[in-house]
C-alpha cells in the first residue's frame, strides 16, 4: 500500500510520513517526502513504492539514492517545513507563558489571602517555574536563530542558478534595482550562438557543459563584475564603476577569447569547432532595471541579426574575428 493519493498533502502529512519511516525531520528528508506525496514524477513514485509496499520502511541511504541532496532542496517544501517549525516554537512559547501566568495569578491570590507569609512555599514554586520558563525561552530563542539561518540559506539558494552556480535573473534584478544608475554602471547580455543546434546534434548534456564553460570564462574575463545566468544560453554581466566604452571592450575581449577556443565533444571527440558568442552592452543611465535589460536585449538582437559573433554597444557594433581550425579542445 502506497502513502500518496490524488490530493495535495500538507506539512502534517509529510511529517507523519517521516515519522512512519523513522526518518529525521531534516530539510532533505522533508523535501523527499513532500515530493513523493505531492509531486508529479510518476517514475520517482513508482521507485519509492517498490521499496515501501508491504510496509517496509525507508532508510536515509535509500532517500539519498532516490533523490540526491542537491535536487532535494526545493524551495516551497523547505518553506513549508520551516513554517511548521516556527509554529511549534511559537506554540511552546505561548504554552510556557500561559502556565507561568496561571502560577503568578495563583501566587498573587495566595498573597492576598495570607499576607503574613503563609504563601512562601507557593512563591518558591513560582520562582522555580519562572526559572524553568527562562530556560525554555532560551531554547526557543536558539531555535529561532537556527530557523533564521535556514531562511537566509534558502534566500541564497533561491538566488542562484543550479547548473552554473551564478546568480539567477531574480537576484540580478535585485542588484540592478539597487544600482545608483550612473553613467559608470553598464549591463551586457551575452548569448551562445547556435546552442540549440549543438543540443540537437550532440545532447543537452553537451550543451549544459558548454554553458558552464562560458560561465567560467565570463567570470575570468570580467573580474570584479557580477556575472549572472539569465536563461538558457544567455548570461548577464552587471559592470560597475566602468563607462560604456570600457565595458564594450571588456565584453568584446571575453567573447573573442571564448570564440578562439576549438571545441570538441569529450566522449566522442567530435568537433564542435569555434563556438561563438554575441552580446549587447548598454549603460544604465538612470533607467529602471526592466528598461535596462530590454535595451541590452535590443542590442543583443542587433548583434544576432548582424550575423552573430558580434558585440553591439548601444550605437556601435563590433565584429569579432573568427578562430582558425585546429586540433580542438575537449571541453564539452
Amino acid at each position: 500500500m502506497t502513502d500518496h493519493n490524488s490530493q495535495s498533502q500538507g506539512g502534517g502529512k509529510v511529517l507523519a510520513f517521516l515519522d512512519r519511516h523513522r526518518l529525521s525531520h531534516t530539510p532533505d528528508h522533508y523535501s523527499f517526502a513532500h515530493e513523493y506525496l505531492n509531486g508529479d514524477d510518476q517514475d520517482f513514485r513508482a521507485k519509492v513504492d517498490g521499496v515501501i509496499d508491504g510496509g517496509a520502511r525507508l532508510t536515509p541511504a535509500q532517500v539519498k539514492r532516490f533523490r540526491p541532496s542537491s535536487t532535494l532542496r526545493l524551495l516551497a517544501p523547505q518553506i513549508d517545513h520551516i513554517t511548521l517549525r516556527v509554529l511549534d516554537v511559537v506554540s511552546d512559547a505561548l504554552e510556557t507563558v500561559s502556565d507561568l501566568n496561571r502560577e503568578l495569578i495563583v501566587a498573587s491570590a495566595a498573597l492576598l489571602d495570607s499576607p503574613d507569609g503563609g504563601a512562601g512555599p507557593l512563591i518558591a514554586t513560582v520562582l522555580e517555574r519562572a526559572e524553568n520558563a527562562e530556560v525554555r525561552f532560551a531554547e526557543a530563542a536558539r531555535q529561532a536563530r537556527n530557523i533564521r539561518a535556514e531562511l537566509t540559506a534558502l534566500q541564497t539558494i533561491g538566488q542562484h542558478d543550479p547548473l552554473t552556480g551564478l546568480i539567477n535573473q531574480a537576484a540580478l534584478d535585485e542588484r540592478l534595482a539597487a544600482e545608483p544608475g550612473s553613467q559608470r554602471t553598464c549591463v551586457a547580455l551575452v548569448d551562445i550562438d547556435g546552442l540549440r543546434g549543438i543540443n540537437e546534434a550532440h545532447s543537452a548534456e553537451v550543451g549544459d557543459r558548454l554553458i558552464k564553460i562560458v560561465a567560467r570564462d565570463l567570470i575570468d574575463q570580467c573580474p570584479g563584475h557580477v556575472v549572472a545566468r539569465s536563461e538558457g544560453g544567455t548570461f548577464a554581466i552587471l559592470a560597475s564603476d566602468i563607462d560604456l566604452a570600457a565595458a564594450g571592450k571588456m565584453v568584446t575581449r571575453a567573447c573573442e577569447a571564448f570564440g578562439a577556443r576549438d571545441m570538441r565533444v569529450r566522449e566522442s571527440n567530435q568537433p564542435l569547432g569555434h563556438v561563438t558568442l554575441s552580446a549587447g552592452v548598454v549603460a544604465v543611465r538612470g533607467r529602471e532595471a526592466k528598461a535596462v535589460l530590454a535595451a541590452a536585449n535590443d542590442q543583443l538582437q542587433r548583434a544576432k541579426q548582424g550575423g552573430r559573433n558580434r558585440v553591439a554597444v548601444e550605437s556601435i557594433v563590433v565584429g569579432l574575428a573568427g578562430g582558425a581550425d585546429g586540433g580542438g579542445e575537449k571541453a564539452p
